[in-house]
């Protein structure tokens, strides 16, 4: 079993809102990402995988970091297709950051319910962190540490 510590971002992150974005069954989505550590966050990119909640790749290395303490809103567009009185578990919001000198993946697994218009809600279930490379690490027998560790959810359970 990995060895744990207190190394790592620790991230809130927390459903804001969610708009029409002008296409049938597409979404403009807002997180709030709470920098809960004690050191600056850059956010470097974001994207949502699950072909029932999907938002391709998209570079936020522009963005300002943010600083221990601070949160920053973060809008994606999403494509959900008409999925009416349906709940899709296990969608991620996976965001690539940079803590320190070091990038991290931040994964916050979602449940998203739809309503009997269409209209998604999401509420955060999880948040956890793992360094870019760590599994590259574990084959060759090294410590991981930082996982986990400081990292929650916010929203509804």
């Amino acid at each position: 079993m990995p060895e744990e510590s207190a190394a790592g971002p620790r991230l809130l992150i927390e459903s804001v809102s969610r708009r029409p974005d002008g296409a049938p069954a597409r979404w403009l989505v807002t997180w709030q990402v709470h920098n809960q550590g004690p050191q600056p966050l850059s956010l470097l990119a974001a994207r949502l995988p699950h072909d029932q909640f999907h938002g391709d790749e998209r570079n936020l290395a522009s963005t300002p970091p943010i600083s221990p303490g601070e949160s920053r809103r973060l809008e994606l567009p999403v494509a959900c297709g008409d999925l009416r009185d349906t709940v899709v578990k296990n969608v991620f919001l996976i965001l690539r950051v940079l803590w320190g000198d070091q990038p991290w993946r931040v994964l916050t697994r979602l449940r998203v319910t739809f309503d009997g218009d269409g209209v998604p809600e999401d509420a955060v279930e999880a948040v956890t962190a793992q360094p870019v490379g760590f599994s590259t690490r574990a084959r060759r027998g090294e410590t991981l540490s930082g996982q986990m560790d400081g990292i929650s959810g916010g929203g509804q359970p």
